[in-house]
């Protein structure tokens, strides 16, 4: 009988131990919330963009450690085995790791590629922009650099946003704007990189300088690309002084309203002691060959009938950074010198430059590469 009990006793120990082990289950290893917490991570750095083929091949491997992870749970707590599922969420882990690293290269490889690229178009227009803000072609090319320089500063926010497909596409926006605002640049200053146009400146230049030489005489030489007027006497330069110019001033005056300054050979006619613009020299534009150019203008059709030559071109005060119709502007203290110093009668010879390696060919022709 006490064998009966003592053996009841020990069965009944041993169904309690059983038991009390089956109830006890060991913890799910900490790699598998790591892995689940790092997928959400991958997914807002980028990885479905920057790594795509990659993150995906990942989510595979761990939808299928998941279903490993998942029939082990269904087994009883005293038989499951979490070592299996602790070695494929490491690996899933180390994979995501390396996924990790690879987004990040690629995202500097990128933002590194498109700031490259930015630095190029800022380059070109800053180019682009000082040409057309010095020259007063600001009615020509302004209305396309306005757009690039908003849409480069667009571009340097979306890149700390990481969003580099807009980014790119901006940047392409950009490079289209620049190059139409240089095809309008060329259009209107396109002379200033012909040689023959400027030999035949630089021969009014020397006639200029050598009539003064031969005749001791003032003569005045306006060079509208350097925004410079020189007094010559004797064929030797007494004074310079810096001019503005009309607000198309780089162009050669055809009819009125055009806002250009004339071109050619002139002479002082009156010299006026209060104008609009203060002191004011009067030159006798038009002149024959003014008037032959324009009437063969309206006659080829590149005037409307209505269109009239224009006059009352004036080398005046009024200050050298603004913009005329068509005048020569100084700063009023030296108007008042050389309204001192020039007679009606003085000859006036306004050429675009002399220069053949002028600003405008420096900066276009270095565009062209």
């Amino acid at each position: 009988m006490r064998k009966r009990i003592r053996a009841l006793i020990v069965a009944v120990q041993i169904s309690l131990i059983l038991a009390g082990a089956s109830c006890k289950t060991a913890p799910a290893p900490s790699e598998v919330q790591q892995a689940l917490k790092q997928e959400q991570d991958l997914w807002r750095a980028g990885a479905s963009v920057y790594a795509a083929e990659e993150y995906e091949r990942y989510r595979e491997d761990l939808k299928a450690a998941r279903r490993f992870y998942e029939r082990e749970e269904l087994k009883i707590g005293f038989f499951r085995d979490y070592r299996r599922v602790k070695e494929e969420f490491s690996k899933i882990l180390a994979e995501g790791e390396r996924i990790r690293s690879l987004v990040e290269s690629r995202k500097v490889s990128q933002q590194n590629e498109i700031r490259k690229f930015l630095e190029e178009l800022y380059s070109r227009f800053e180019l682009l922009n000082s040409l057309s803000l010095e020259l007063s072609q600001r009615s020509f090319a302004r209305n396309q650099l306005s757009q690039a320089d908003v849409i480069l500063r667009e571009t340097e926010r979306l890149l700390e946003k990481e969003e580099y497909d807009e980014a790119r596409a901006r940047v392409k926006t950009v490079e289209y704007l620049l190059n139409q605002a240089e095809d309008i640049l060329r259009q209107q200053l396109g002379r200033y990189m012909d040689e023959e146009e400027i030999a035949r400146w630089k021969k009014l230049a020397e006639r200029a300088i050598e009539k003064s030489r031969s005749g001791n005489q003032l003569v005045i030489l306006v060079s509208k690309l350097e925004r410079k007027l020189t007094v010559y006497k004797g064929g030797i330069p007494i004074r310079t002084y810096d001019v503005g110019l009309g607000f198309n001033g780089l162009n050669d005056k055809l009819h009125a309203g055009d806002n250009a300054t004339p071109e050619g050979e002139y002479k002082i006619i009156k010299k006026i002691a209060a104008s609009q613009f203060g002191r004011a020299l009067l030159i006798n534009y038009p002149n024959e060959e003014d008037i032959k150019r324009f009437n063969e203008a309206r006659k080829n059709g590149r005037l409307t009938p209505g269109s009239q030559i224009g006059g009352l071109i004036e080398i005046h005060g009024g200050g050298k950074d603004g913009l005329t119709r068509g005048c020569v502007a100084l700063d009023d203290g030296e108007m008042e010198e050389l309204f001192r110093m020039i007679p009606v009668g003085t000859p006036v010879t306004i050429v675009g430059t002399t220069d053949s390696n002028n600003k405008i060919v420096a900066i276009l022709k270095k565009e062209r590469k």
